[in-house]
């Protein structure tokens, strides 16, 4: 029966087969990504450096891929939700011939893994074909130097099957349960009266998530930036999920506010306000993805725009060093520190530690050279204490992993077990240092990386001339930089890498938005062609049947918008109250342009699918409308 509806009536399922499709590519690709990553990372001649890349390249696609699976639930959810109230009768009549409760709900699940199958074999033979090429992608576009090789197809394969199965049967779960308890007299009922009022379990659930919204606001004189950045990243998916609980109290409410004030001047905005305020599931489902992608792009554009900001603060007020010598080559290190008029010359210098469980990135310092030159302070405990077996920790790292002054962080370096003690808690200067911080006898053996070199002159040197002699001995692409040029250039950089993560990121869930959009309006415009029989006979024109569809649809739209940009700046309200207060004079940049563009998008695909939608029900056999 499953198999029989989907192939009868495909029409409702193909915004699902699209994003599940779409999905599993993404997964598929991560896999992949992420397999290929594993078997470079141990490969001869990668260094630290490259480590730490690729660690971050696997956090990127992973991240990408939970924030799809996240957008992938919408289209499906929605989708079966509008199956199940427009089969409301034949489902009714299913129950009058003797199918129970458990067969409509099995029914309804199966016509999920019906979509879900074809999708997962589409989609793993698509990412088994572009793995080649996004691996080559990534590493022309300078997301990596490394040349990642393609893993085995069934790496992916094992790893996407079973997540768009489990996606497609989790977005159909609520539907086939609704579906389950239509009673047999449905079959005789010539309308239905959509529910309104939320169940228990979604009062429960919006309640939660208004517990866990509340708790940062209420924190948020206490967070670091790292934690309020962490959080920004997560708060808006639990916004989403408990307004989604409630939308059909929420948004029909919002999107009748909207349309107050054109009621009165055009007949189809009054139509078209009050359908929206009197309908639940087509405001409640065409409102989700704007306000999904909204909320969720625009917090990850101003917590990274501010996160910025606050790094470029730190780098301003705690560099002490005149000069930056851009390189990585040792010899021209060492050649710094030898030069007339140099005072301190402090490398910066990492290397690969195990700590713990998991593997960092650790800088090794000469705290008399750091301090001088990139202000590294203590805020608890004493750098003094820095040598033999000690380690300094920054305060978010302290924070995230519960280890405090005077604990014992167990460590492996160079295959030895060293118990280190943790002697200080450093400010966070991610720029500057990492967040873990050992003297060079900790790392003796052990292979290291260099980075650039801070330079403080002697008193009374001529920078400008200083500057001419370092560059004297550069070569290759080695520079030498002033302080604020080095920052200005730090600070491109990051926003250029943030500009190129939320392309990664936002890109599939920006395509997934648009297919719930346009899924939403599509089949919600196919449910109502008996309205607009009505509405005819009422006297209506074709023209404002479309203008009211597309007011409808621009309410709704409105109301998801109003919603996430209130997310947005909540969000980013805990971000700038957690950077200002760790640094004072904080230049906050606000990217309106990305945040317009967002909203823009949102606008056009919720316009463009209303007239579409519009066009197909006045046209449909048997509509009735006169021109």
């Amino acid at each position: 029966m499953s198999r029989h509806t989907v192939r009868r009536s495909w029409q409702p399922y193909a915004g699902a087969f699209v994003a599940l499709t779409l999905g599993i590519v993404l997964i598929g690709l991560t896999a992949s990504v992420i397999a290929a990553v594993e078997a470079t990372r141990g490969a001869a001649g990668v260094g630290p450096e490259d480590r730490l890349e690729l660690e971050d390249l696997s956090a990127l696609f992973g991240i990408m891929s939970a924030v799809a699976l996240f957008m992938a639930l919408f289209v499906v959810g929605s989708t079966f939700g509008f199956v199940v109230a427009t089969r409301h009768r034949e489902l009714g009549l299913l129950r009058l011939l003797g199918a129970t409760p458990r067969q409509v709900r099995r029914t309804v699940l199966g016509e999920a893994v019906v979509v879900a199958v074809p999708a997962s074999v589409v989609g793993c033979l698509a990412a088994t074909v572009l793995t080649p090429g996004a691996l080559w992608l990534l590493r022309d576009r300078g997301v990596t130097s490394l040349a990642l090789e393609a893993p085995a197809p069934w790496i992916a394969w094992v790893a996407a099957v079973p997540s768009g199965v489990v996606v497609a049967l989790l977005g159909a779960h609520r539907s086939s349960r609704r579906a389950a308890r239509i009673a047999p007299g449905a079959a005789l009922l010539e309308a239905s009266v959509e529910r309104r009022r939320p169940s228990w379990t979604q009062l429960v659930v919006a309640a939660l998530c208004a517990g866990a919204v509340a708790v940062p606001v209420v924190l948020a004189s206490s967070m670091a930036p790292l934690f309020a950045l962490v959080t920004s990243v997560l708060l808006p998916e639990v916004v989403v999920v408990g307004v989604m609980c409630v939308g059909g109290l929420v948004f029909p409410a919002l999107a009748g506010l909207l349309g107050r004030p054109f009621a009165g001047r055009d007949v189809a905005a009054r139509l078209a306000r009050d359908h929206v305020r009197t309908a639940v599931r087509t405001p409640a489902a065409l409102a989700a993805p704007v306000l999904a992608i909204s909320a969720i792009g625009g917090s990850m554009i101003v917590a990274l725009s501010f996160t910025a900001d606050w790094t470029t603060a730190l780098n301003r007020e705690q560099l002490r060093a005149a000069l930056v010598v851009d390189t990585a080559d040792p010899a021209t290190t060492a050649a710094v520190g030898r030069t007339p008029g140099v005072d301190v010359a402090d490398v910066r210098r990492r290397v690969s530690l195990v700590l713990g469980d998991s593997r960092e990135e650790v800088d090794v310092v000469e705290v008399g050279a750091a301090t001088r030159a990139r202000g590294l302070v203590a805020v608890r405990g004493d750098l003094a204490a820095l040598r033999g077996r000690a380690v300094a920790v920054s305060e978010t790292w302290a924070t995230d992993s519960g280890t405090g002054l005077g604990e014992t962080v167990r460590a492996r370096v160079d295959g030895r077990r060293v118990p280190l003690r943790v002697v200080a808690v450093v400010r966070d200067a991610p720029d500057l240092y990492g967040d873990v911080v050992v003297p060079p006898t900790v790392a003796d053996g052990a292979p290291t990386a260099s980075g650039p070199v801070y330079v403080v002159p002697t008193p009374g040197t001529d920078l400008a001339a200083l500057a001419r002699t370092l560059a004297t001995d550069l070569r290759g692409p080695d520079r030498v930089l002033t302080a604020e040029t080095w920052i200005e250039e730090t600070d491109r950089a990051a926003r250029s890498g943030n500009a190129l993560g939320l392309w990664v990121l936002l890109g599939p869930a920006g395509l997934y938005a648009g297919i719930a959009i346009v899924n939403a309006v599509l089949i919600g415009a196919s449910q109502r062609r008996r309205q607009l029989r009505v509405v005819h006979l009422l006297g209506a024109t074709r023209d404002q049947v479309r203008r009211a569809a597309v007011w409808e649809a621009a309410l709704a739209g409105g109301a998801g918008l109003l919603v996430g940009a209130a997310v947005v700046v909540l969000v980013g309200w805990l971000v700038r109250h957690a950077t200002t207060r760790d640094v004072g004079g904080v230049a906050m940049t606000v990217p309106w342009l990305p945040l317009g563009a967002v909203a823009l998008t949102c606008a056009v695909l919720v316009v463009a699918a209303a007239l579409v939608g519009a066009r197909a029900a006045t046209r449909a056999p048997g509509h009735g409308l006169r021109t």
